[in-house]
């Protein structure tokens, strides 16, 4: 498996983004679930700064994808797969992309009008130029609090898709972005 992608399937650069940043937005979403049930204090605040840093490598990861994405070649999809569902791979992965970055800029805003800058683990901050502002607050945390539920929708289709592809048709959908393609 060489570092670029091919025809038939990814290469190790593309994998290790898909993985990593799988981790992170399932860790996003366990950590967002948890710290929504807790009382304001300081260890709602330490586990807020922790999504926080967690999100801001998201953010680059998957800015790093999306170009990594732009200068290689896509693997295409098997030749044997209806149009409808390349159509609906095509839509589903596009939307993972735009519901994920609109989820990282909405939490983004929602720190940032509540007048904080963007913790990294402890070690800096990134502070935003928006102003401090309740109302905005409110509705990005509104929208930040709701919109998880579009990319988890998406990452389960996703999901359900490449395990449908491997187990029910038993293409090499699932093994392009993991073990390899069959020989």
């Amino acid at each position: 498996m060489g570092l670029k992608n091919t025809k038939t399937e990814f290469g190790s650069i593309a994998k290790a983004l898909h993985w990593l940043i799988a981790i992170g937005i399932f860790a996003l979403i366990w950590i967002g679930l948890e710290q929504a049930g807790m009382e304001r204090g300081d260890e709602k605040m330490a586990v807020r700064a922790t999504h926080a840093s967690v999100a801001l490598i998201v953010f680059v990861l998957m800015s790093i994808r999306l170009i990594w994405r732009f200068v290689n070649v896509v693997p295409a999809h098997p030749h044997s797969m209806p149009g409808w569902q390349k159509l609906s791979a095509t839509l589903v992965h596009w939307g993972i992309y735009v519901a994920v970055f609109f989820q990282l800029v909405a939490g983004s805003m929602t720190v940032a009008t509540g007048g904080n800058p963007l913790p990294f683990f402890g070690l800096f901050s990134i502070p935003l130029p928006v102003a401090e502002n309740h109302d905005n607050h409110e509705f990005w945390e509104g929208i930040h609090e709701s919109a998880w539920i579009a990319v988890a929708v998406l990452i389960s289709v996703h999901v359900l898709a490449a395990l449908y592809n491997h187990f029910i048709v038993k293409n090499d959908v699932l093994r392009r972005m993991t073990t390899g393609v069959k020989n």
